[in-house]
């Protein structure tokens, strides 16, 4: 990886930018350095986000998607062997510290837990040491599978298909594999059309636009059905949503909802006579979502349990993970200076606070965005309420030209949202704020969003 001088970009951010993509901005490539999103091939996508586009797809060269390919598969295998090498099994103590509590929870857990799923999508950025982890969530109600769509518009424009053929670059479908992995789960194959539910329920803290998603998945030649949890019905042996027969429900839910829910057990009972008597498949099981909460990672991180991993884990975990801890007792666990609390107190600029149990990057704090005097605040309410601490993540710019390529380009940090499945690293997507320091946010209209593309793990670079 070269590290750039930011020569041409309207801001002194130092960039980082790897070989496909200094080759896609080269001068010599002219108009071809910012790609027309209004082409009708992104009229689909574009129905769907309303968000604006970047003008072009990031890009991992061969060694990154090697490494990616090895670490993020391995990382989530990880993750999901917490309860086994931490809590000699026991799942519900390990929800407990976590932090996880609410009136449904047990019910939740105990009708609806399963096996473990391959599927999680991590939340990276890229610095000066290569990519870092700064979330991994981990459940069927992850958003952006769709941005394979993104990824056809693309190759639409005659430009950048034949850059693409030129550089052996590829996308993976992040809904494609995914739904490999869902029929895997069931033991159900598509030649068969199975029929999906899309359960939502009774009420969401977030609004979902599932009209693409169930466009592509019929496209892949599921049968579809979108319903909430009162929808299903369980007589004769088979589970109905809406009075159709499904072969497997699609949980877009979250378990933090359903623990908040004093009538879960009511609501969730026909679905758990039907998965708990195999008439149904489930994607995924609710207990999926703990292995994604935040608290998971200040778990790999502390060096008290440094030995219950392998050498091949530890290397991946260092390389990948920054130094994050639970806040939790944060007074008496000790730190190389003072307490625990004491260096989060002191050491502002260089820390992001987050809700162990949360989403949508709501109630996350970073320090270096936050006025000094009103830190120590947000630190107290934090171990107060399940907060994991975490190290700031530098991360290196990339330019973007837009629409009008007489402009000079704009610098733009990204977050990477990279899929993991069965099939091992599954595509991904980026978002980021041109012109902007470094924001780890990103959720703002103002954010612009694009499709990940790699060169073929073996080409010649």
């Amino acid at each position: 990886m070269t590290t750039l001088p930011s020569v041409d970009s309207p801001r002194s951010s130092p960039l980082g930018e790897n070989r496909p993509t200094r080759a896609f901005l080269a001068p010599e490539r002219g108009d071809g350095r910012a790609l027309d999103t209004d082409l009708p091939a992104y009229d689909r996508f574009r129905a769907w986000f309303t968000r604006p586009l970047l003008t072009r797809p990031a890009f991992l060269d061969a060694e990154q998607t090697r490494g990616l390919d090895h670490d993020l598969p391995l990382l989530l295998r990880t993750l999901q062997s917490l309860p086994d090498r931490l809590f000699d099994g026991d799942e519900a103590a390990f929800a407990r510290a976590l932090g996880w509590t609410g009136p449904g929870l047990a019910a939740a857990l105990d009708m609806l837990s399963g096996p473990k799923v391959p599927l999680g999508r991590a939340d990276l950025v890229f610095g000066p040491s290569g990519f870092r982890m700064v979330e991994f969530n981990t459940s069927s109600s992850l958003g952006s599978f769709e941005f394979g769509e993104l990824c056809r518009a693309t190759l639409c424009d005659p430009s950048f298909r034949e850059f693409a053929l030129a550089e052996s670059l590829e996308y993976h479908d992040p809904l494609e594999l995914m739904s490999r992995t869902l029929l895997d789960t069931f033991g159900g194959r598509v030649e068969d059309r199975p029929t999906i539910a899309l359960t939502h329920w009774v009420t969401s803290p977030v609004q979902v636009n599932a009209s693409l998603f169930v466009d592509l998945m019929t496209d892949l030649g599921f049968r579809m059905v979108t319903c909430t949890v009162k929808d299903l019905e369980y007589r004769g042996g088979h589970l109905y949503a809406h009075g159709v027969r499904v072969d497997a429900v699609y949980r877009t839910f979250l378990l933090k909802t359903v623990a908040q829910e004093p009538d879960a057990a009511d609501l969730l009972a026909p679905l758990h006579a039907a998965a708990s008597e195999g008439a149904v498949g489930l994607f995924s099981p609710l207990n999926a979502d703990l292995y994604g909460t935040k608290a998971c990672m200040a778990m790999l991180s502390d060096d008290r349990n440094r030995n219950r991993f392998t050498p091949e884990e530890l290397d991946t975990i260092d390389r990948l993970l920054p130094w994050t801890r639970s806040l939790t007792d944060a007074d008496s666990v000790e730190h190389r200076d003072g307490s625990l609390l004491e260096h989060t107190l002191a050491a502002r600029e260089n820390l992001v606070l987050k809700p162990s149990i949360g989403h949508a990057g709501q109630g996350i704090h970073a320090g270096w965005m936050t006025e000094p005097h009103a830190w120590p605040a947000l630190v107290r309410n934090a171990v107060e309420q399940k907060h994991i601490v975490q190290e700031r993540v530098p991360s290196l710019a990339e330019r973007f030209h837009g629409s009008d390529r007489r402009d000079p380009p704009s610098t733009c940090h990204l977050h990477w949202g990279m899929f993991v499945t069965s099939a091992g690293l599954s595509g991904g997507f980026v978002k980021g704020l041109l012109g902007r320091d470094q924001d780890i946010r990103y959720l703002g209209d103002g954010s612009h969003v694009g499709c990940v593309f790699h060169v073929a793990p073996f080409a010649q670079t």
